[in-house]
């Protein structure tokens, strides 16, 4: 009887061989078969909503700050100050060849429309000038002023002037407006002006201010005493950085 051997012992049975790589090594199954890599445009469309809503709330936020800036300039941005030249009076002592002599006095209203800023004048110079000649008759200066929010400020100022030098063409000109009833001069304010509101104060700036067509009319052929003719005239107001 013949018998016959397992077949996992048969030692005959040829073998396949293993899958070599072209340098000799062994490959094996994990590396013929590998996951193929994901599309690109896969990992885009996973990623893009994530951009998409970074982009909106980074809208939404830069509006928020534009509005919010936007308001605080509305609220606090200051609004520049008003001048008024409430009263004032002249007394005209002489006007000769080359000079003049008077007595003026003016009364100023100064008025600060800020709602939420108190106004600073640290420094206020005050000058009467004939605007025609541009000719400087007398300077004044003025204590400093804490001015509250909406507030009103009234101040008088000695702007008389005695013997000043005008040289014989402007006081032939200031003469000859006497001797018709009426004279119109100027008055120019320089002021150091600052801000605050709580413990907040802004930078110095300037506030150069022009009181154009100051005007008197003498009434009798005696000049002594001038009227002043508009009263509550108000001043051209500019502020500048220095």
């Amino acid at each position: 009887m013949t018998s016959s051997a397992p077949p996992g012992n048969d030692r005959n049975t040829p073998q396949s061989p293993s899958p070599a790589s072209p340098n000799g090594n062994a490959v094996y199954l994990h590396q013929l078969y590998r996951e193929p890599e994901p599309e690109r445009w896969f990992r885009v469309s996973r990623e893009l909503p994530y951009l998409c809503h970074t982009l909106a709330w980074g809208s939404v936020a830069l509006l928020g700050i534009s509005c919010l800036l936007v308001l605080l300039w509305v609220l606090f941005h200051p609004i520049f100050p008003k001048l008024d030249v409430a009263a004032a009076n002249l007394s005209i002592s002489a006007v000769n060849a080359t000079s003049a002599t008077a007595e003026c006095n003016a009364t100023f209203v100064l008025t600060n429309p800020n709602r939420h800023i108190t106004t600073l004048f640290d420094r206020m110079e005050i000058s009467l000038f004939y605007p025609s000649q541009q000719v400087v008759l007398s300077h004044a200066s003025q204590p400093p002023i804490v001015q509250p929010k909406k507030s009103r400020t009234t101040f008088e100022t000695n702007l008389s002037f005695n013997g000043v030098n005008l040289g014989t063409d402007v006081a032939k000109a200031m003469k000859k407006d006497v001797d018709g009833g009426s004279i119109s001069l100027g008055v120019r304010i320089v002021a150091r002006v600052r801000y605050r509101r709580g413990k907040w104060k802004s930078r110095a700036q300037y506030m150069r201010a022009y009181c154009i067509g100051v005007s008197f009319a003498f009434p009798s052929l005696n000049y002594k005493k001038g009227l002043f003719l508009n009263p509550y005239h108000e001043c051209e107001v500019n502020l500048y950085a220095k």
